[in-house]
């Protein structure tokens, strides 16, 4: 899905209303209740009727249409979301506009994956502050989500616990999404700023956004979720200010308490990585996503490796597959039929093991052959010769007979399931 543009219209009249429960969206989406509401936008639980699942509605609030910024930001989060995937970036299901006449102007909707679950500030303030487990296993599965958002040239920019929402899904296992995707920026496109001010949540921005220069890449992401684990792991923010003013101050001069002042029970290998992630410098950061992976998969208890690998391979081009390592090929999609074909990759004959096994029973019909050239001699002074030769044919023989049986079975797990022509 690659949605079109909104536009705000110049004149939006009467403005429409929000969908009230009971209300058909789109003649689909049958509207419940609601979830949730920010200063931009409110999300609704809906029901889609014609195919019987329960989704989240995100519908723009009506005194928003009037500003061409807020629609920009929210075509731009849907199409962001479109081009991502993974299991832990939440998924955008449609797109489209509510005609409400007699207003002028239809109110912008997206369907999303319905979530259970909540976001991390609230289990933080709930437990107040999360163990470095934890904090080290949501990490990495933030990584993961932002890994398949980097692969596509979109930096997310908005990183804090309210946008990290831990879900539990329909087998009762744990999985962290990364949401709101409303100011990212691609490299393509410009970026959404007012003025010379950057866009975002005054805490959790780096210093390239709060100075607003424009030069922002993935590092900033970095930043942002290293100042979410300090104050996961804290029990407080990095950066306090009265007002956004004093924030940004703070981000660009002031220096943060360290970590093992805080908390100095804290493993002192976690506490480097998030100073780093937290470098002023974006130099002195990690380069990027699998980097800080790669650093934080050591002191991750449940699995220490296949995070990073798997965040490595996103950034290098494959795709996630949670049934084979094998990265599949592009899928091909045929123009008359909505089929689509995804190549299997054939795995080619392990020539090697045919190798040593034909090595292997061309040595054990040697032995046999070696072990009777003593008796060719018969003079008596030989008889000890001809006695171990005897022992030694059987010996020989015996074990012929267990490596011709082992080839045969290597063979018999070879495609085509047969020895070669010509082997015993």
């Amino acid at each position: 899905m690659s949605p079109e543009p909104l536009r705000a219209p110049s004149d939006p009249g009467d403005l429409p209303e929000l969908p009230k429960p009971g209300d058909l969206v789109h003649g689909r989406y049958r509207v419940d209740h609601e979830l949730g509401r920010g200063g931009m936008g409110v999300v609704l639980r809906a029901h889609d009727q014609m195919l019987d699942r329960d989704v989240a509605l995100k519908v723009v609030l009506p005194r928003m249409l009037r500003s061409p910024e807020a629609i920009e930001r929210f075509s731009n989060e849907a199409r962001s979301l479109a081009q991502l995937e993974s299991r832990h970036v939440v998924r955008v299901l449609d797109f489209g506009s509510i005609a409400s006449p007699p207003a002028s102007a239809g109110l912008p909707f997206m369907v999303l994956e319905l979530l259970r679950g909540e976001d991390l500030f609230s289990i933080a303030a709930r437990e107040e502050g999360l163990s470095p487990a934890r904090v080290v296993r949501y990490a990495l599965q933030a990584c993961s989500g932002l890994a398949a958002a980097h692969s596509q040239g979109i930096i997310h920019r908005d990183l804090k616990p309210e946008n990290l929402f831990l879900a539990v899904e329909a087998d009762g296992s744990e999985c962290l999404k990364v949401l709101d995707f409303g100011i990212a920026r691609s490299h393509s496109r410009r970026a959404l700023t007012r003025g010379h001010v950057g866009v975002g949540s005054p805490g959790y921005m780096s210093p390239e956004q709060v100075e607003g220069t424009g030069h922002v890449d993935p590092r900033s992401d970095i930043w942002g979720l290293g100042v979410v684990m300090y104050e996961l792991l804290a029990h407080r923010p990095a950066f306090f200010g009265d007002n956004p003013q004093s924030l940004c101050l703070q981000i660009l001069t002031a220096e943060v308490t360290p970590l093992l002042e805080v908390k100095p029970s804290l493993p002192p290998a976690l506490v480097y990585v998030v100073e780093r992630c937290m470098a002023r410098e974006p130099e002195r950061r990690f380069a990027n996503v699998a980097e800080l992976a790669e650093a934080l998969a050591p002191l991750d208890t449940w699995s220490p490796e296949s995070d990073a690998e798997r965040i490595r391979r996103h950034l290098d081009g494959a795709e996630e597959s949670p049934v084979s390592e094998t990265r599949p090929q592009k899928a091909r999609v045929t123009s008359s039929v909505d089929i689509v074909v995804t190549p299997v990759s054939v795995p080619q004959p392990r020539r090697n093991r045919r190798r040593i096994a034909s090595l292997v029973l061309a040595g054990a019909v040697m032995l046999p052959v070696v072990a009777l050239l003593p008796r060719v001699a018969q003079a008596p002074e030989l008889a000890p010769a001809r006695a171990w030769s005897a022992r030694a044919f059987e010996e020989s023989q015996a074990a012929y007979f267990k490596v011709r049986d082992r080839a045969r079975e290597l063979w018999m797990k070879e495609p085509g399931g047969a020895p070669p022509p010509g082997h015993p």
